[in-house]
């Protein structure tokens, strides 16, 4: 049997359980709605009904820059990290499954990976 001093922790407990599971929900229909919104078709508006044909990178890029490193417990400021920049623009070909209309987009990606080999976006 549930004592009574449990109850408004079981009730707190459920508050919780329950905004996660709407702020999860919300989240992947927001998700689901970008996702359409990004191929949809320019010519009859359509969305969703862009297919991917194909995926090139048509233009791409690597330096070495350098980076301050975050002071941590008391590091020191100054210390900096050489870091390898990768830059990549890709171009996408798309069918609109509705209307057989063709359309293409750019889209850019930049890539760090530290000399000592961890990466970041």
């Amino acid at each position: 049997m549930i004592s009574g001093s449990f109850i408004p922790l079981l009730l707190v407990c459920g508050l919780f359980a329950l905004i996660l599971a709407v702020g999860i929900g919300c989240s992947y229909l927001w998700l689901v709605w970008l996702g359409k919104e990004a191929t949809k078709c320019p010519k009859c508006g359509q969305r969703g009904a862009g297919e991917l044909l194909e995926s090139e990178v048509i233009e791409s890029r690597s330096y070495t820059e350098w980076e301050r490193r975050l002071r941590i417990l008391g590091g020191d400021a100054s210390q900096r990290r050489r870091v390898q920049v990768t830059e990549q623009t890709f171009e996408d070909h798309f069918e609109c499954e509705r209307c057989k209309h063709r359309w293409t987009t750019t889209a850019r990606q930049k890539t760090r990976d530290a000399i000592d080999g961890t990466k970041r976006r």
